[in-house]
Parts: structure tokens; sequence; C-alpha cells
């Protein structure tokens, strides 16, 4: 979860619906085999960033030097990109699943935990974008890892199995979603929220960017009955707020950098 006050454009919404449970995944190793046009450079480079990611757990288990060559073949195929105002294109809306997620920089490590403090950490590692924080690469204090971090590294107390986000672009609604289990007994979280396209005079002439603002986190612990929790008592009242930019974008693919310095990959789910 990125958190940061952004514009008041924002829109409140209503809570997004529940996603059934019944979905094909696609995979990173299996993205993209059957698309016409292989030869081409931006295919080409995207199934050069796919190997790299596959494998990392959706990065959470990618080294040092891992993470330094996606980030460059990330930039590789952001140069690619065909897609003009992606925040504006209809691809940009669906259902998606997390293939990777890390930090641009240590510096972006270290400044998202920091702002963050230990809720939002637990948040964001629940939602599966927390990989490569700054304890995990050279120099940091395991320690002084953010809670989230923490609980989920002891002893396989969580085991993660999927990170997703639904984007409802058009209705203005947002969901993240994460799939694990606490001690074998399935359980989800949701964080719900809404979505505004930001003005492309905001962001250099293009419209790559939606503000995002979440209202609400729902839990739910096997087949006891989801307890939702409003999030009007963070960041003064207005709850966590961020934005995301879309730096490349096709029909199965999304790549993109949170406010923090994230990056991200994610698959269109069929």
């Amino acid at each position: 979860m990125h958190v940061l006050r952004c514009s008041p454009r924002i829109c409140s919404s209503k809570l997004a619906p529940s996603v059934g449970r019944t979905r094909s995944v696609t995979t990173a190793a299996g993205l993209g085999s059957d698309l016409p046009g292989k030869g081409d450079k931006a295919q080409a480079q995207k199934q050069k960033l796919l190997k790299l990611v596959s494998g990392t757990n959706r990065g959470k288990d990618a080294q040092p030097e891992q993470v330094a060559e996606i980030i460059r073949a990330v930039e590789e195929l952001e140069a690619l990109n065909s897609i003009v105002n992606p925040a504006l294109s209809p691809l940009v809306s669906g259902k998606w699943s997390l293939l990777y997620t890390g930090s641009a920089s240590l510096e972006a490590a270290k400044e998202r935990a920091e702002k963050e403090g230990v809720i939002g950490s637990t948040v964001t590692e629940m939602t599966g974008s927390s990989s490569n924080s700054a304890p995990l690469l050279p120099g940091g204090d395991p320690t002084k890892a953010p809670l989230g971090r923490r609980v989920t590294t002891q002893n396989g107390f969580i085991n993660n199995k999927g990170n997703f986000q639904d984007i409802m672009a058009d209705d203005g609604k947002v969901e993240n979603r994460a799939e694990f289990d606490i001690f074998g007994a399935a359980c989800e979280l949701k964080i719900m929220g809404s979505c505004a396209q930001v003005p492309a005079e905001e962001t250099d002439g293009e419209a790559r960017r939606l503000a995002v603002a979440f209202d609400s986190v729902q839990f739910k612990l096997g087949p006891l009955g989801p307890l939702s929790i409003p999030l009007s008592w963070a960041n003064g009242g207005k709850g966590p707020q961020g934005w995301v930019d879309t730096t490349y974008l096709d029909e199965e693919l999304r790549v993109g950098r949170g406010d923090k310095g994230s990056i991200f990959v994610a698959a269109r789910r069929k």
C-alpha cells in the first residue's frame, strides 16, 4: 500500500464488491506465450522481465543483484510503452495478479518504511507490496523490520498465497486483496477504496496516474464472517491516500510505480 496525501479530487465511493474466488491466474512463466509478434522488441523485453521476476516469490526472495537487473528491465520496457495516456485507457481496469513488487532503490525502501510506520507496514506487507524493504537490503537491521515483515517470516506463521488488485476506473473503485494461511487456516485481507484519474497537467502532460484513497479493511479468517474496519481514523480522518503511475500497459501486463518509489509488475487474470 502506498500512502501519500494527494489531491482532493479523489472522490468517495461505495465499497468495491467482493470478488469471487474462482479464477484463472496468469503466471509469469506462461504470460504472453501465445501472443503474436514475438520478434517485436517490446515483446522480447516483456519476456525478459517476466523471466527475471519468475521465481522471486513476488519479489520477496529477490536478491540485491536480481533487484538491480529487474529494475533495468523495467526501465527498458517502460521506454517501449505504446499506450498513450495509460490512466485513460480501458486496459488499466481489470483484475490483476501481482507478479513482483519492490523498491526502486535502497533509499526509496527506507523512505517508505519511515513514512508508513508500524501499522502501515503491516497492511503493506499483507497486500504484498513490502518486498525488498530496507531491512532486507544490504546494511539493513532485521531487528527493526516493519511489523508485517517480522510476523510473516517467523517459522511460517503466515504463508502468503497471492496478492491481487481489482481496478474499476470507470466506477472510481479499487480493491487490494491478499490471500494467505495462518497456521493452515485460509485468510483473506481486503483493502477497499476509491480511485480517480489525475490530470495530465500534473504528470508532465501524460495521463498515467491514478490517485487512490482507501476507506476500509476487511479481514476474513477461515469460515468466520468478515470483520470490517473503517480507516477514517488514519491520516487525520482522510484514510490512507496515495497514487500509482502506470508506466507500461498492454492486454496482459501492467507495470507501475508508486508514490514511495516502489515498482510493481502485474498480470491480468483471465
